[in-house]
């Protein structure tokens, strides 16, 4: 695996407050990406990565101040990783998928 010296994690929540993401009945995309997000956060904590969480709660961030958040949390450059968590809606007919 390619080793390299990080200087920091970002993780980000995508979507939040007023922008739900994706939505299937009474699931929203905001508050999936936020339980990852959180674990991620709390997982990187736990084993001592230098890490930030750019939204904790459900809250509404617009792309220059979610970016400015990314990047003050560890600067921007090469030796940090931004994690940023979606969980997109596929379309398609709402029929089960089964493996063949």
């Amino acid at each position: 695996m390619n080793e390299r010296a990080i200087s920091g994690v970002v993780v980000d929540a995508g979507h939040g407050g007023s922008d739900p993401g994706a939505v299937s009945g009474n699931l929203k995309e905001k508050d999936l990406n936020l339980k990852a997000a959180q674990y991620m956060y709390k997982r990187f904590q736990e084993l001592g990565v230098p890490s930030v969480i750019v939204r904790d709660s459900d809250e509404t961030l617009n792309r220059t101040d979610r970016v400015n958040r990314i990047n003050n949390a560890f600067g921007d450059s090469e030796d940090v990783i931004v994690l940023s968590n979606h969980i997109n809606s596929g379309g398609g007919d709402g029929q089960s998928v089964t493996n063949v």
